[in-house]
């Protein structure tokens, strides 16, 4: 099945998940290395900085995309956190690489986060 994960993300993450997101961020003062900094309070969720101002990685221990079934690559993720993050970051250009996944046979699902 050909999904279009662009737009299958923006759906999926652009209410409750972004206003969430804006909400955090809104906490940290606009800083994007004290967001990922702190704790998330959600045991199905982290995120760290890898490198303070640009790089980060971000992860979860179970798939969390209700595509599950339908997809092999978890694009829908990548193309979520890109979107979530560009939000956030309007005026800086965001990459978001894979890392590792679940249906890769990885205990979970790790995702890494350039800020240029």
């Amino acid at each position: 099945m050909n999904i279009d994960c662009k737009n299958c993300a923006i759906a999926c993450v652009g209410g409750e998940t972004l206003t969430q997101y804006k909400k955090q961020f809104d906490e940290c003062n606009g800083d994007f290395d004290l967001l990922f900094s702190s704790d998330t309070y959600d045991e199905d969720f982290y995120r760290k900085v890898i490198e303070k101002g640009r790089v980060y990685e971000t992860g979860y221990p179970k798939c969390i995309c209700w595509k599950n079934d339908e997809l092999k690559d978890c694009e829908c993720s990548r193309h979520a956190l890109i979107f979530l993050y560009s939000q956030l970051l309007p005026n800086r250009k965001i990459a978001v690489e894979k890392i590792q996944t679940i249906r890769e046979g990885f205990d979970g699902c790790k995702f890494k986060i350039i800020v240029e």
